[in-house]
């Protein structure tokens, strides 16, 4: 978590939940992330580009980084204790929580709290993490084998995401820390 939240383009946000939900109504599966292509083709470049502005200037990461080509809209259920170091070896994700439902990100020590819309996330996808029900631990929850659609509004989670390069912010951190400016914390 980084402990910042977006304002500006909040309502933008939340509007596109009802969206997905009627575009994608099976893009929410348990136990997997999966890409909501059909939401972001309703996203103009505009509000994409004031996001990007709005999130860097809040989470203090040159705008530079936070890509257009690499922004990305996903809905998922909760999700067990994993990494995505496979699949993600380049990057890190930076999290716009669109709609969380009663689910919190995790990882494998602590306890879920329900994130707000227009939260800021920056997760590492080589760490362990999970997206459970608020109050639980990943331990706690147990896997969903099926990988079924979740269709309860409170066990859906939408999220935006730019995917920013590994070098670049393990460099910024490291620079950070040696200035004795601190870091921004990653989920």
């Amino acid at each position: 978590m980084t402990g910042k939240r977006v304002a500006a383009c909040r309502a933008g946000l939340e509007a596109l939940f009802p969206i997905a939900r009627d575009l994608c109504p099976d893009g929410f599966p348990a136990e997997e992330t999966r890409e909501l292509d059909a939401v972001r083709g309703q996203v103009s470049f505009g509000f994409v580009d004031g996001l990007r502005s709005e999130v860097s200037e809040r989470a203090g990461i040159p705008r530079e980084w936070l890509s257009l080509d690499r922004f990305t809209v996903h809905g998922c259920g909760p999700i067990s204790l994993h990494d995505d170091r496979h699949n993600y070896p380049g990057v890190h994700f930076l999290i716009i929580v669109v709609h969380s439902g009663r689910l919190g990100v995790v990882d494998a020590k602590s306890r879920a709290r329900r994130h707000a819309p227009g939260d800021i996330l920056l997760l590492d996808p080589h760490k362990k993490h999970a997206l459970v029900p608020e109050g639980l631990t990943a331990r706690e929850h147990p896997y969903e084998r099926t990988h079924s659609p979740v269709m309860r509004e409170e066990d859906q989670f939408m999220f935006a995401c730019f995917d920013v390069l590994r070098p670049l912010l393990r460099d910024w951190f490291g620079a950070k820390g040696r200035a004795g400016a601190g870091t921004l914390p990653a989920a």
